[in-house]
């Protein structure tokens, strides 16, 4: 039986009372990132301006004095012991040895693995070389890589052990390690981790660490407020459980990225931009492993660090997609566009660019309502492998009317050497690897009183048209899909089509009966259609399944509310206020108890 909890440690910060608790090529060379400095790396940074930067052609190189500077601070952070990469570049035979390999993954600019293409977005963390620097490297394995004076070397860095930001507020674990197999393909895994807070939390950041940097190439954090992914956890006999996609339940905080690639640096938001933690949440952690030879053992740790601040500013998230994605078998340069204008003005803080294998160039630009066109970013040669998130140096003041345009190219041919089909085949939309996607995810800062509530209501139909595209998708698939049943229903319902959304959530619950998200789906779009015996039926049937399913206790008052049962409506907003405390409706329905009561005296 696989444990539960988090193996809670004790740390508190700031009054804190809970207890701490997506094929890879084996990277070669140069992984680490000038941004891992920030893990307290004790260079004598003052020491580069006088040591290695003379790139005259003439002068002879060594490599104590004009190469370590380069390694220690681009290659290091993660060619050193216990990190991602699987060689040290530490001393000058370990650089040596690998002196020609570095020069030719360099000036591809495969490493240091650094997508953007430098001039076309300014972003924080970016690790690239210019071309002086990997001229230099180059001169100095034509002049037969010299070694020089080991007194002209820059200290050997030095990594701080522990946490970057510091001792945690809130520490969880995954309680089971997970043992990655020694051979075979890349393995996708989410593991599920419950986060025991007792109280709604304001999170400033959150800090990954791999629990084996040898084999964890990538990470994405969800938050599930279902047991959906806890209950795919538990059908698997292993810790976790496979694949590229979680549950629709689990996702992202509102407005927020939560990811980890070797090399990241964590950081702290501002007071005003944290996010809510609530309480009887999991954690859903996916985790894309490259097995390394020999049996590893995996168990990430992650830390929470907390604000006594609620946030005052509400970023937002949405997405460019290309759902009808369509790539024929040997093109070469296959192109998807999408557009979205602006309805309000925003600051552009991260992008999210997402592809898969045979994504080639990456690129979107903003062109102003007055005709001028600003780069968002460029990639030229897209990597699935290396693929995150980049945060403006600047937020990036977009304007009302600002038409932000997506355009991405594919190499479907036998050139592309990452395509998995060969020969190439047909390839369409999809979420597995060797399907195909086209997104670009946006984190903007609304600006103005109603900016926000304009935006959303915006992207309402986007998102919800996207949703029936996607579980349609997924349907024909899997036409047993209960969950692809839910939530095509659920955007059907939204969009106002509730003859439509019915038979899909019947559907659902008919093929899992157990589920509560479908059985409350259910019960809502009965309450819209004034059913509300079955609706009553449907949400009591909720709660037996999910005591703490708040939205099905108000629910379930407003129909005892309307069916004039004070008492009982008063039992179940009560409820939500337990579990949900704050819920506005539930605050407003007992006032309007109180009053009903006291208009019958």
């Amino acid at each position: 039986m696989k444990k539960r909890g988090g193996n809670p440690q004790s740390a508190h910060h700031q009054g804190a009372q809970e207890p701490a608790t997506n094929q890879w090529r084996l990277v070669l060379l140069c992984a680490a990132v000038a941004a891992t400095l920030g893990l307290g790396a004790a260079f004598a940074w003052h020491r580069f301006g006088t040591k290695g930067g003379d790139d005259s052609p003439e002068r002879p190189l060594t490599f104590h004095r004009d190469i370590a500077p380069l390694v220690y601070q681009h290659c290091a952070g993660c060619h050193h012991p216990g990190e991602s990469a699987p060689f040290d570049l530490l001393t000058y035979n370990d650089v040596r040895k690998h002196a020609r390999e570095i020069v030719e993954v360099t000036s591809q600019r495969v490493m240091p693995p650094w997508l953007p293409e430098p001039g076309y977005g300014d972003f924080v963390g970016e690790r690239s070389l210019n071309t002086a620097e990997i001229q230099r490297l180059q001169r100095w394995v034509d002049q037969g890589t010299p070694e020089g004076n080991p007194g002209d070397a820059p200290p050997r860095p030095q990594w701080r052990e522990g946490w970057q930001l510091g001792q945690p507020d809130l520490l969880i674990r995954l309680p089971e390690p997970y043992t990655l197999a020694a051979e075979g393909k890349d393995v996708y895994r989410n593991f599920v981790i419950p986060i025991p807070t007792t109280r709604q939390r304001y999170v400033r950041a959150v800090e990954f660490e791999p629990g084996n940097g040898r084999v964890v190439h990538h990470a994405f954090l969800y938050l599930d407020p279902t047991r959906d992914s806890r209950r795919r956890d538990e059908e698997d006999r292993e810790p976790g459980f496979p694949g590229l996609h979680t549950p629709p339940s689990a996702q992202s905080p509102p407005g927020h990225f939560l990811s980890w690639q070797p090399g990241k640096v964590a950081s702290l938001e501002k007071d005003e931009l944290t996010w809510v933690l609530a309480t009887n949440c999991d954690l859903v952690v996916q985790m894309h492993l490259r097995p390394s030879g020999k049996p590893e053992r995996v168990q990430p740790s992650i830390g929470f660090y907390f604000s006594e601040n609620a946030p005052t500013q509400v970023p937002y998230k949405f997405g460019l997609m290309k759902l009808d994605l369509d790539i024929p078998a040997g093109a070469s340069n296959h192109l998807a566009r999408e557009d979205y204008v602006l309805p309000v003005d925003v600051d552009l803080l991260r992008v999210l660019p997402h592809a898969h294998y045979l994504g080639r160039q990456l690129q979107a630009t903003a062109t102003l309502p007055d005709g001028t066109t600003r780069w968002l970013f460029r990639i030229p040669r897209w990597d699935f492998n290396w693929q995150g998130d980049y945060a403006y140096k600047k937020p990036l003041p977009l304007p009302k009317g600002t038409l932000i345009s997506m355009l991405y190219s594919y190499d479907n041919s036998t050139n592309n050497v990452r395509n998995p089909n060969q020969p190439p085949q047909e390839v369409r939309y999809g979420v597995n690897s060797s399907d195909e996607m086209a997104e670009l995810w946006l984190q903007v800062l609304p600006r103005g009183s109603n900016a926000l509530a304009t935006l959303e209501a915006d992207q309402r139909p986007r998102v919800f048209t996207n949703s029936i595209a996607y579980n349609n998708y997924l349907l024909r698939l899997d036409p047993g899909n209960a969950r692809a049943h839910t939530e095509l229903g659920r955007a059907l319902m939204f969009l106002n089509r509730l003859a439509e959304a019915e038979p899909h959530l019947r559907r659902a619950v008919e093929l899992q009966p157990q589920a509560d998200e479908a059985r409350y789906a259910l019960g809502l779009l009965l309450r819209m259609q004034n059913k509300l015996a079955e609706s009553k039926a449907q949400f009591q049937a909720v709660l037996l399944l999910n005591p703490d399913h708040f939205k099905a206790y108000g629910n379930l008052g407003l129909i005892l509310l309307e069916e004039g049962d004070l008492d009982g409506a008063q039992l179940q907003f009560e409820a939500v206020l337990r579990l949900s405390p704050g819920e506005e409706i539930a605050q407003s329905s007992l006032r309007q108890i109180a009053q009903l009561r006291a208009g019958k005296k």
